[in-house]
């Protein structure tokens, strides 16, 4: 009967349906039919599931066919790090231009006035990741990168990999600094995304571990809502990039192999929302009954 399943009552048992009270377990098969029976109900009256990860008070659903693990910076503990809350960020363009945007590297130099200086690996042969390594020189146009440099100086290395499409986790060092960041593009038609940032710093114990993180990420939102003003209407036809776009023209082969992979019948780039984030108290078992 189609009843909206986010406005579930989440148990320890699973969900209980708003609309007839079915209860629901975690598996999504139905084992509480009040006045019927559950073995008399067929696989269409179950649930699909997804795999979840709970994580800072955050659960992160993969919404592909098969098992997915929650990626975190390499080398790197989560429990280590503190992030203390999402920051959401709107952009007017197709979904990939977000995630496509660390490998247009004129952008990266002309823009941001970041010169690269050596790519260290760009990897696009993983079929659900992609990677890019390099080192850059920071030119400071801005008073936040005068302060950068000032404080930490000019050299600096990118880790940029993205998950499924949709998943980014990219790590900056500049000097000592560090910058960690996950970012989720969620599609919202053709031509509009939504995203959810989460900056992460060290946990130390300290009263200053929320203010330190809450500034880096209001620091880092900040620079990506001016990026999505930049980017605004922007459009990326893959047919049309050049030599000298050669890793962004990776990329997007990537995306259209990876989605290729997961769905045979598709054509063209299309949608993508493998990886979903959510409050951890929002059910995350979605259908209907």
């Amino acid at each position: 009967m189609r009843a909206d399943l986010r406005r579930a009552r989440v148990t320890a048992k699973g969900l209980v349906c708003p609309l007839h009270r079915w209860h629901f377990n975690h598996l999504g098969s139905c084992d509480h039919v009040p006045g019927g029976a559950p073995e008399e109900l067929t696989s269409a009256h179950c649930l699909k599931v997804f795999p979840v990860s709970e994580r800072h008070g955050r659960a992160f659903l993969f919404a592909g066919a098969g098992a997915a693990t929650l990626p975190f910076f390499e080398g790197e503990n989560p429990d280590e790090f503190i992030s203390a809350r999402a920051w959401g960020l709107r952009g007017n363009n197709h979904w990939s231009v977000a995630s496509a945007n660390g490998f247009d590297l004129a952008h990266f130099e002309y823009v941001h006035q970041r010169k690269p200086l050596q790519i260290h690996s760009a990897d696009f042969s993983q079929p659900d990741r992609c990677r890019l390594t390099l080192s850059y020189r920071i030119k400071p146009s801005t008073y936040a990168d005068r302060w950068l440099v000032k404080r930490f100086g000019d050299a600096a290395t990118l880790d940029y990999q993205v998950y499924h499409g949709n998943l980014v986790v990219a790590r900056t060092r500049i000097g000592a600094f560090e910058n960690r960041l996950m970012s989720f593009v969620r599609p919202e038609g053709d031509e509009r995304f939504s995203a959810a940032l989460f900056v992460f710093t060290p946990r130390s114990g300290s009263l200053w571990d929320l203010p330190k993180n809450l500034l880096a990420g209001f620091g880092t939102f900040r620079f990506f809502t001016h990026e999505c003003e930049e980017l605004r209407g922007v459009t990326i036809d893959p047919q049309r990039l050049g030599a000298h776009e050669g890793l962004l023209k990776d990329y997007f082969q990537w995306l259209e192999a990876h989605r290729s992979q997961r769905n045979p019948s598709s054509a063209g780039i299309g949608e993508s929302q493998r990886w979903q984030t959510k409050a951890s108290s929002t059910p995350v078992m979605t259908s209907h009954t």
